[in-house]
């Protein structure tokens, strides 16, 4: 994408704000297009081959792609009521990562979506999912354009900016993420077969695709360095986690519980718990108390 996002810091205290193309043009509809992926995913695991876009190798990878678009939900409810483009810039960033794998996926492995064979309402389904994406990638080029050419106003919050206690173990959960999608993308059949459970090559990579999505809203958080900025995306990694780790618990019968791997998936997923909980109850309303004692000062000073 030729459009280069400007870093826009908070201690510059500037914020551009959100233009109503960024909730009519992209926020609602990737909200929907994630809210239909979710619910045959999650709640009709079994029959994807019926309701959903392509028919999964199994109920658990179903679920665990289901989880992953019910974090997005929860990203994109909490951004809504943004008005502040530097705090509504992270909920299209991560999701375009997403879009733009989930979009190649489809081009790689066309003979097992939907498109020719199946169900009526699958088949509906999968072009659907598949307009979905490509018509998400021109809004968002909209959305960035307008955004990043937008008038400037004066930011009235101060900075929250994000400690060490939050930044590192940020940068250890992107790294992670990003591993484990380069190492699904790059051998789906050797890494699916020693994964938590069987995954089919086109699940792993989409599975993939979410770790790549999850990582880059984590480097996206430490190039903002901004706890304002991380409110929606706490409780995205929260709602992933407490999914997943259900679906593990659901289809507890198709997990391969003596793997490393495994091991490694769970760790990832209460890591994603425990850092969207203290960051979300802890980290966020110490920097906001901060702040506040801040301006409070600030006169006195003068």
């Amino acid at each position: 994408m030729a459009t280069i996002i400007e870093p826009v810091r908070s201690e510059e205290r500037i914020a551009r704000p959100v233009h109503p193309w960024l909730r009519s043009l992209f926020f609602w509809p990737v909200l929907i297009h994630c809210a239909l992926s979710f619910v045959p995913l999650y709640f009709l695991s079994s029959r994807t081959g019926d309701f959903f876009a392509w028919e999964t190798g199994s109920s658990l990878s179903a679920a665990a792609l289901g989880a992953g678009y019910a974090g997005a939900c929860t990203m994109f409810l909490l951004t809504l009521p943004e008005k502040d483009w530097t705090s509504a810039r992270g909920t299209v960033f991560a999701p375009i990562t997403l879009l733009l794998s989930a979009l190649v996926l489809a081009g790689v492995y066309a003979d097992q979506f939907h498109f020719t064979e199946g169900p009526a309402l699958a088949r509906a389904f999968a072009w659907l999912w598949l307009a979905s994406l490509a018509v998400f990638q021109v809004t968002c080029f909209l959305v960035y354009k307008v955004h990043n050419t937008g008038p400037k106003v004066a930011d009235p919050r101060g900075p929250a900016p994000m400690r060490a206690d939050v930044s590192i173990p940020t940068a250890i959960m992107g790294a992670v993420l990003w591993g484990l999608a380069f190492a699904l993308w790059i051998a789906p059949e050797a890494v699916g077969d020693a994964w938590a459970w069987q995954l089919e090559p086109l699940d792993a990579r989409m599975l993939g695709a979410w770790f790549f999505a999850f990582g880059a809203g984590a480097w996206q958080a430490l190039w903002e360095h901004d706890l304002h900025r991380m409110r929606a995306g706490f409780m995205t990694d929260v709602t992933l986690s407490i999914l997943s780790m259900a679906a593990l618990g659901l289809y507890a019968d198709d997990v391969r519980w003596g793997n490393a791997l495994t091991w490694v998936y769970i760790v990832v997923l209460v890591g994603l718990l425990v850092a969207g909980l203290t960051g979300r109850y802890m980290a966020l309303p110490e920097a906001l108390e901060a702040e506040r004692k801040a301006r409070e000062e600030e006169p006195a000073r003068a």
